[in-house]
């Protein structure tokens, strides 16, 4: 079970599960094995978040140039 008052992270190098609390930054290395900060990854979103932002991502936007709308430049030659 993941606690709500601490961030949660994981060393994907030695599977360390990793509990600090909200307003300290994330561990510079795992405790467990000593990799680097590249290796260890938040588990739990923060408060406030969206989770994985789905829909948000690139090419979903309002269109425009190329992008499927009407025309523009980058839509190949004349019409």
């Amino acid at each position: 079970m993941i606690r709500r008052d601490v961030k949660v992270f994981r060393c994907s190098r030695c599977g360390e599960i990793i509990e600090v609390p909200y307003g300290a930054p994330k561990p510079s290395s795992c405790p467990n094995c000593g990799a680097p900060a590249v290796f260890i990854h938040r588990l739990n979103p923060g408060p406030g978040t969206w989770g994985s932002y789905a829909g948000l991502g690139r090419g979903m936007g309002r269109g425009g140039p190329g992008r499927g709308g009407r025309g523009g430049p980058g839509r190949g030659g004349p019409r």
